[in-house]
């Protein structure tokens, strides 16, 4: 497939930023949601608004984007001012890479809804099922309105696919969006580019019941997990204010989410979390004496910080993978095996950042043959 060249200044990139964030419109859904083009009133539980203005190339437009979600499901809605296809891209690791992608358009009369990834930073991103993954689309509909498309689409919150994004109640998710004025995927946008943050629902979740469920092992473990995560944010900051390398503020930012769709869990428990309210600070003695040390060891160059870096990502692979095991909650099971999988996206980007400036990297923590496996994967 010809590919679409979506260069976008993305968020958690470093790069440009909207002037002032969309405000989100909470609705209360009463209605049932239909595959149809139409977004009727009750159908949605959230609204934005995404703007870009006319720049050279791009002749300006407006993107609404209505989305509903329950622990299983996520829901959208696309309504784009153009009459050719729509684009969503989940969670891009940097600039378009590792984005899990929506494109949609209507073509006489019928919604054409492609599941794609991208694997450089400019594209190519490609049907799923060219990278051996699967169509995870569930249903989708569309209609053109006048000088409008929306296109509406319903998918599994984690579907399986290594090549979709794993959504988690409660989470925010990071998107990149583009319009064209054309119907045809292999043309170029030229409407508008953008990006923005959507705020997945973490209501009708039981709490009481669910809490007392909870044994002092799953306690115990969110907590330790929760602080972890603010290590390895804490740590990849400091890397980012000595090296000035765009990876460190990428991951410091994305390991930001994780410590947030941790804190649903503890706050969907009514539990405590560890908060120093301090950079650097924490209050498990284990992951403070790993800060420091990994701290100083990836101290006087790039090769040093990055290497650093990988050590402490496969830390957190072995943690999260004793956690997995340890519990039998399957909300907390699916939240741990996201931050698994992001742990493992990291050392990968942290190896090949590696190989780059000609440096190899052998693991520290992790065994060879585990080591490998991870490090092949896309």
């Amino acid at each position: 497939m010809i590919f679409l060249l979506l260069v976008l200044p993305v968020a958690f990139s470093g790069c440009i930023q909207p002037e002032k964030s969309p405000d989100v419109k909470e609705m209360q859904v009463s209605g049932v949601w239909k595959p149809d083009g139409v977004i009727s009133p009750g159908e949605y539980a959230r609204s934005m608004v995404l703007e870009a203005p006319a720049s050279n190339g791009y002749s300006g437009g407006v993107l609404e984007l209505s989305w509903m979600n329950d622990a299983e499901y996520l829901y959208l809605a696309l309504n784009g001012s153009t009459r050719g296809w729509i684009s969503l891209g989940f969670e891009p690791s940097e600039w378009m890479k590792d984005s899990d992608i929506i494109i949609g358009s209507v073509r006489n009369g019928k919604a054409i809804v492609l599941d794609e990834y991208c694997t450089g930073n400019y594209g190519p991103h490609v049907n799923d099922t060219d990278l051996g993954g699967s169509y995870d689309i569930l249903e989708s509909g569309g209609i053109v309105n006048g000088h409008s498309t929306v296109i509406e689409v319903k998918r599994k919150m984690n579907t399986g696919d290594k090549f979709d994004k794993a959504f988690l109640p409660g989470q925010k998710v990071s998107l990149i969006w583009a319009m064209a004025d054309n119907g045809f995927d292999i043309v170029k946008h030229n409407v508008a580019k953008g990006e923005g943050v959507m705020a997945l629902s973490a209501e009708g979740q039981q709490v009481g019941s669910a809490f007392a469920a909870l044994t002092s092992a799953d306690i115990s473990g969110l907590s330790f997990i929760w602080e972890e995560e603010k290590v390895s944010r804490d740590l990849y900051k400091a890397f980012y204010t000595r090296t000035s390398l765009g990876i460190f503020q990428n991951t410091s930012r994305s390991e930001q989410n994780h410590m947030d769709a941790v804190r649903v869990l503890l706050d969907r428990y009514g539990l405590q979390y560890p908060d120093s309210g301090k950079v650097g600070v924490f209050t498990d003695q284990t992951l403070q004496e790993i800060y420091s040390r990994l701290l100083v060891q990836g101290n006087g160059s790039d090769e040093k910080a990055l290497k650093a870096a990988a050590s402490f990502e496969e830390i957190s692979i072995i943690d999260l993978q004793r956690q997995i095991a340890s519990t039998d909650k399957g909300d907390i099971r699916a939240a741990y095996e996201g931050l698994l999988a992001g742990s493992e996206k990291h050392l990968r980007s942290y190896v090949r950042a590696l190989m780059e400036q000609s440096e190899t990297y052998k693991p520290q923590h992790l065994g060879q043959m585990e080591y490998d496996q991870i490090i092949k994967e896309p």
